[in-house]
C-alpha cells in the first residue's frame, strides 16, 4: 500500500495544466495561488501583471495614518502553465523575482492577476494606488 501511494505521488504533475510553456534559461518556475475566476481566460505563453493590497502607514511619528493600497510588484511575468481547477498558476521570475514573488505570497495578502494585451512587453512605471489619491 505504501509502495502506490508514493508512486502516486511521484507520477502527478506539480501543476495540471493542458498545455505548458518551456521555462527560458536562467529562470525559475514558481507556482502561485490566484483565485480561481482570476484564471478563466489566461493561457500558457501569456503576459501578466501581478498586484497585492496591504496597509501602508503614512506620515511623521505625530501624525501617522494607516491606508490600504495597491500595487504593482511584477509586471511582464510569462505565464508557464495553468491549473483552473486548483488556482494555481505556475510563473517564470528570474531569481531576484522570484524571491519578491514569494515574499508577497507569504504574507497571505490577497495577490491580484492581471493579463497583458498580446505584444504588451513594456515595462511602466507604476505607483501606488490608494483611496486618498483618488479622492484628493
Amino acid at each position: 500500500m505504501k509502495f502506490l501511494l508514493l508512486a502516486a505521488l511521484l507520477a502527478a504533475p506539480a501543476v495540471a495544466a493542458e498545455k505548458t510553456v518551456e521555462l527560458a534559461q536562467g529562470y525559475r518556475a514558481m507556482s502561485m495561488p490566484f483565485p480561481t475566476h482570476q484564471l478563466r481566460f489566461v493561457e500558457p505563453g501569456d503576459r501578466i501583471d501581478i498586484l497585492t493590497t496591504f496597509e501602508a502607514v503614512f506620515g511623521e511619528k505625530k501624525e501617522r495614518s494607516k491606508e490600504d493600497v495597491t500595487a504593482t510588484i511584477m509586471q511582464n511575468v510569462r505565464v508557464l502553465a495553468v491549473d483552473r481547477k486548483d488556482g494555481i498558476v505556475q510563473l517564470e521570475f528570474n531569481p531576484n523575482e522570484a524571491q519578491y514573488a514569494a515574499l508577497f505570497a507569504a504574507k497571505d495578502k490577497t495577490l491580484w492577476l492581471i493579463k497583458r494585451g498580446a505584444g504588451d512587453k513594456e515595462m511602466r512605471p507604476m505607483e501606488m494606488a490608494s483611496a486618498r489619491k483618488l479622492f484628493r
